[in-house]
């Protein structure tokens, strides 16, 4: 196996969890709009094409938390440091908490107002504040769950995050033939039901946490204003994509009623339910990607950075290829659950429409590979500017000038041709950046010059037999001497990776069914001092907690104990399925 299976393990163990928390909205979209325009009448489809609106809002202030949560949590746990874990955790769920109440409150004091703000008419106002009511009920849950379910891939809970996602679903799409086909509840019946499965994915979710179980915890002694003006900093970027996403939307229904009229508004309305569906897989590789660049970035581990990108770039991307293939495969049969008369023109557009989307779903993978990873790596300006130009201007642009001539084509067009304009702002700021056009793979990925540890100053190993630990022992032993450090300093350290190291094989390596793990052992000279530092994917295993165990019997747990005696500073932590030891000496 090389070196980068077990990075390559952890990404596609992580990547289909986040592709369903993407795709889970975009479902329940599908099944409302099925149920409104075949159990009510095409009115409830616009009705909750309106609400679209409201709902990127509360995607923006998700997106917010997520965003800056994924990068600070990494970055702290890279640097060992899980009391500033334990804070942004904390500062995470309160701020999510506090806003679903606000949201909440507002959609049950202010319905009608917010029915105006969508852009209701006066005769849709009243059907549309009902549903605002209805989805009022569900918000707090949903944001609350959008985030313990990104904590929960970081303890390793995946398995409940896919019951939590399925739970959702068929509740939803269950009470929503209850209330609106058996009770007659209308569009308050489509949203109750969006709402009361928000409840059933949060109350999935949360026990995970109240079984003492957790690595994180939430103490609201660690909340921290600081923690939470750096999240917010950070997670903007995607907020903003969100909020001008929203803003091109309503500039776009107005672009297509002027040259196109209400066939083309149905098109685009189809598209925006089912698009979270289409680009769930480009937004779960970008969001992937930043959970563990953030982490490495921490880390300054500049080689596990470049095998991440390699791994987005050489597995992930190709894969995009196959949903652009059945997405305009299936654009008929797509298009005709909306609109099932096939010789009607907005049957026609909407298939028009999704054959042609379907080749912007690699170019949208490219895209958010470009900017969460330098989102991880603190590029927040460039990703602000990023954000609007994507999001607002590189499709609104090419679309005001070719929809006068080209009229619904004209529009359809300009995603590709957006998609195009914001790879090549993109490859604009790497020359700017470097002063120059990129020359190698390390000026791509834009690090500044002093990042990680030079080449000559680590000693990067694979271990997977008690065979390898003595090899590495040797190694190190080696390393540490060819570095100036004195005999007593470099035996410890060959000591400390021969005891640790072998201790995960003697016993991690056969505590489940599986047998291919490994250890991938660093060793790092800087300031003076020497760093070890394991990873493996084993069962999670906390040596300090063991070597504290039968302190009154000094011949339990013998090697760990010396090793704790030996090092300067143990930190274990166990993040994204990984069992993970830094010892310094």
């Amino acid at each position: 196996m090389k070196k980068s299976g077990m990075l390559t393990k952890l990404y596609f163990k992580l990547l289909p969890v986040q592709c369903l928390i993407v795709a889970m909205g975009a479902v329940n979209s599908i099944v409302d709009g099925v149920i409104a325009a075949r159990c009510i009448d095409a009115t409830a489809v616009g009705i909750v094409g309106l609400y679209y609106s409201m709902v990127s809002v509360l995607q923006a202030v998700g997106a917010v938390l997520l965003g800056g949560t994924a990068v600070l949590c990494g970055k702290a746990m890279g640097c060992g440091d899980m009391k500033k874990t334990s804070a942004v955790f904390t500062a995470n769920l309160t701020t999510a908490l506090a806003a679903g109440i606000l949201f909440t409150a507002i959609s049950f004091i202010a319905p009608g107002p917010i029915a105006g703000i969508l852009g209701a008419s006066e005769e849709l106002k009243p059907a549309l504040a009902e549903y605002v009511r209805g989805y009022g009920v569900g918000i707090m849950p949903l944001l609350l769950s959008q985030q313990i379910a990104s904590f929960l891939q970081m303890e390793r809970q995946s398995t409940r995050g896919y019951v939590g996602i399925a739970g959702m679903i068929i509740a939803n799409t269950v009470l929503d033939l209850v209330f609106v086909a058996g009770m007659d509840l209308g569009v308050f019946g489509l949203a109750l039901a969006t709402s009361l499965g928000n409840w059933i994915y949060f109350l999935i979710l949360i026990p995970y946490y109240q079984t003492g179980k957790s690595q994180l915890r939430m103490k609201l002694s660690l909340f921290d204003l600081k923690v939470l003006g750096q999240m917010t900093v950070i997670g903007i970027p995607g907020a903003v994509l969100i909020f001008v996403l929203a803003i091109r939307g309503i500039t776009l229904n107005r672009i297509l009623l002027r040259y196109v009229g209400t066939a083309g508004l149905s098109a685009q309305s189809a598209l925006n339910m089912l698009n979270g569906l289409f680009v769930a897989f480009a937004l779960g590789i970008g969001a992937t990607l930043r959970m563990l660049a953030s982490i490495f970035f921490g880390e300054e581990d500049k080689d596990s950075l470049k095998r991440l990108l390699r791994i987005s770039l050489t597995r992930s991307f190709p894969m995009s290829f196959i949903v652009t293939a059945l997405v305009a495969a299936l654009s008929a049969f797509i298009a005709s659950v909306f609109f099932p008369d096939k010789s009607s023109e907005v049957f026609i557009l909407t298939r028009q429409l999704f054959l042609i989307y379907s080749f912007c779903i690699p170019l949208i993978v490219l895209v958010q590979i470009i900017s969460n990873y330098l989102q991880a790596g603190g590029h927040n300006v460039f990703v602000n500017v990023l954000s609007v130009f994507d999001g607002f201007f590189s499709m609104i642009v090419p679309a005001l000038i070719l929809a006068p001539r080209m009229g619904a084509l004209g529009v359809w067009i300009s995603n590709p041709i957006g998609i195009t304009l914001t790879l090549l702002l993109s490859f604009g700021y790497a020359c700017v950046f470097n002063k120059g056009f990129p020359k190698n793979a390390e000026e791509w990925m834009l690090l500044r010059d002093d990042f990680g540890v030079p080449d000559e100053d680590r000693l990067d190993i694979a271990i997977r037999s008690m065979d390898d630990v003595m090899r590495t022992a040797e190694q190190v032993q080696a390393f540490c001497k060819g570095h100036g450090m004195d005999e007593r300093t470099s035996y410890y350290s060959a000591l400390c990776m021969e005891e640790m190291a072998g201790n995960v094989i003697d016993h991690g390596f056969t505590k489940d069914n599986k047998k291919d793990h490994m250890v991938e052992a660093r060793v790092v000279c800087k300031d003076g001092r020497i760093m070890l530092r394991l990873k493996d994917d084993c069962v999670r295993f906390d040596p300090m907690e063991r070597a504290e165990q039968h302190t009154g019997d000094p011949f339990r747990n013998v090697g760990l104990k010396m090793v704790t005696g030996i090092s300067d500073e143990m930190i274990y932590q166990h993040m994204m399925g990984l069992n993970v030891l830094t010892i310094r000496i």
